[in-house]
C-alpha cells in the first residue's frame, strides 16, 4: 500500500517508521524545510538553541524501551531528573527528528494545499508542487491546518473535535557573551516574573558551545502579545527575562512565534478516522483514554503515532 503522511513532526515520523517497517511504501509531505514540527533547533552562530520542546520524560513501557535504544546510540541523554528524568537530544531536539527519519522519504518544502477522497477510494492530495495519490492518508499537522485542507470532509468529523483550540507560545532566544548561568542545571520554571514560562540555558543544558538563552511565554501572555509588532514584543521579552535573571550581556536577539503550542484541552481517543474515509487525524493533541498527564507532550505524539499506524495497518489487512 501507498501511504502518505502530511506532517512529518513526531507522530508523523513515528507512525511512517513502523509502517514501512510492515513493507508500505510511505512518503512524508512537510511545509517546512526541516523534518520534526516542534522539535525544534535553531543554530545561532558558534551554538543551538531549542525553541520548541525543552525536553522529554518517559511514563509509559513502550516509550521507555525506544528510548534505551536512543541513549545507547547516543541519540539522547539525561539532562537533569527532578524527581524523574528530563531527557534531551545530544545535538538539540531537531537532531533527534533527523535520526529518527533519516531512512523515510520526506518530501520537504511542500504545502499541501488540499485533500479529497476519489470514487475509487484512493485520496489525493494537491500541494503547490504536485499531486500525490494514496491508498491512506494520515494528517498530523496541528488540527485548525488539517481541518482547513479536508473541505468538505469537515462536515463528517465530530463537533466536538471541531471545537478543540491550541494557544500559541512566544520564544525569545538570545545569544549572550560570557558564561551565563541559569539556575543549578540550565533552567528556571517556578515562581517566575508573570509573563514567562520557562528560561533556559542551552549550553547549561549542553547542547551550545555559547550561551543561548530560550525564554518561553506563558500561554495568557502570548496570546495577548500575539499581533503587537514583533520588535516590541521582543523588547518586552528581553525585559522579562532581564527582571528575573539580572543583568546580561546580550549579542543577537530573535523571536520564534508558535501559532499551535499548545492544545487548550486534548481528545481522549489517540486518533481520529473522518467518518469511513481511509484519512486519519494523528499528533500530540490525541491522548490514549488512561493517559495519566491529562496534556499534550512529546509522549502522547509518539503513542498517537505508534496507534494510528496500527489502525491503518488493521484496516489494511482488513
Amino acid at each position: 500500500m501507498k501511504i502518505g503522511m502530511i506532517g512529518a513532526g513526531l507522530s508523523g515520523i513515528i507512525a511512517a517508521r513502523e509502517l514501512v517497517r510492515q513493507g508500505h511504501v510511505v512518503e512524508l509531505i512537510e511545509k517546512s524545510r526541516s523534518v520534526g514540527g516542534r522539535l525544534a533547533t535553531r543554530r545561532i552562530g558558534d551554538g543551538r538553541a531549542d525553541h520548541g520542546a525543552v525536553y522529554f520524560t518517559v511514563r509509559g513501557e513502550e516509550l521507555e524501551r525506544e528510548v534505551q535504544s536512543w541513549m545507547s546510540a547516543d541519540w539522547v541523554r539525561v539532562w537533569y531528573a527532578d524527581p524523574y528524568p528530563r531527557y534531551v537530544a545530544t545535538d538539540g531536539m531537531n537532531g533527534l527528528a533527523k535520526h529518527l527519519a533519516e531512512d523515510l522519504t520526506v518530501q520537504l518544502n511542500e504545502r499541501v494545499e488540499n485533500v479529497q477522497v476519489e470514487e475509487d477510494g484512493t485520496v489525493t492530495v494537491k500541494t503547490d508542487v504536485t499531486t500525490r495519490s494514496y491508498d491512506r492518508v494520515v494528517m498530523t499537522a496541528p488540527l485548525p491546518q488539517s481541518f482547513e485542507l479536508l473541505g468538505s470532509l469537515v462536515d463528517q468529523i465530530k463537533p466536538a473535535l471541531l471545537r478543540l483550540v491550541y494557544a500559541p507560545t512566544f520564544v525569545g532566544l538570545f545569544k549572550c557573551a560570557g558564561d551565563v548561568q541559569i539556575g543549578e542545571d540550565g533552567i528556571l520554571d517556578h515562581d517566575l516574573t508573570s509573563g514567562l514560562l520557562k528560561v533556559i540555558n542551552n549550553r547549561q543544558k549542553g547542547i551550545s558551545e555559547t550561551s543561548l538563552i530560550s525564554a518561553y511565554m506563558e500561554e495568557a501572555w502570548s496570546e495577548a502579545w500575539y499581533e503587537r509588532p514583533e520588535a516590541e514584543t521582543l523588547a518586552e521579552i528581553e525585559r522579562l527575562v532581564r527582571e528575573e535573571v539580572g543583568d546580561l550581556d546580550i549579542q543577537s536577539r530573535q523571536l520564534k512565534r508558535w501559532r499551535y503550542a499548545q492544545a487548550k484541552d486534548v481528545w481522549h481517543e489517540p486518533f481520529y478516522q473522518v467518518s469511513h474515509h481511509p484519512i486519519y487525524l494523528a499528533g500530540d493533541i490525541f491522548l490514549e483514554s488512561d493517559d495519566p498527564s491529562g496534556r499534550t507532550r512529546f509522549e502522547s505524539a509518539y503513542l498517537s503515532g505508534l496507534r494510528v499506524a496500527e489502525a491503518v495497518q488493521e484496516s489494511i489487512e482488513g
